[in-house]
């Protein structure tokens, strides 16, 4: 299943401000996190916690991305994806898995606009543990004077219900 792409204007707003002061020489990017208290995931089977009860582990560990764009316009290019490093676990039956993750873009801790995403992961034969890239997230964010790429803010996070996001928080 995919969830809806970030509108264009959202997107075209937050990437453009990678923008351009006419002082600056360079193009800057918005800076890319991952939000640390959904930043893993563990799936078990039934009410067990133990490691013969895990279904699947997912981790977030890194964000990669870039920007284009010339100093002097209003809208600057970006883009961005999340990489992850999935297990699956003794409890699994399954050779595949869907990962719900999301992007957000903030600007002054003001939430402008967030999507959702599902990666697929097919794990080989004999292989339980494998590293996949999120699908690229393409935006354009609005720059004016005084808005930069480093106004902007992208997060990524898994997501997580709520007992899970409680036990990422108590470090379960």
């Amino acid at each position: 299943m995919r969830y809806p792409v970030p509108t264009a204007l959202s997107l075209a707003a937050l990437l453009s401000a990678c923008g351009s002061d006419p002082n600056e020489t360079a193009v800057q990017c918005p800076k890319p996190y991952v939000l640390p208290d959904a930043a893993t995931l563990s799936r078990y089977r039934g009410a067990g916690r133990d490691l013969s009860d895990l279904v699947l582990s997912v981790k977030l560990t890194d964000v990669r991305g870039a920007c284009s764009g010339a100093l002097g316009t209003k809208l600057e290019g970006a883009h961005s994806h999340v990489v992850m490093v999935v297990t699956r676990g003794p409890a699994s039956t399954a050779p595949d898995a869907d990962i719900p993750y999301g992007l957000g873009v903030l600007r002054n801790g003001q939430v402008l606009d967030e999507a959702r995403y599902v990666q697929h992961v097919v794990f080989p034969p004999n292989v339980d543990t494998v590293q996949v890239t999120g699908q690229e997230v393409k935006m354009k964010l609005p720059t004016a004077k005084g808005v930069t790429g480093p106004s902007y803010h992208l997060y990524f996070w898994l997501q997580l219900t709520p007992e899970q996001l409680a036990a990422n928080r108590r470090g379960a």
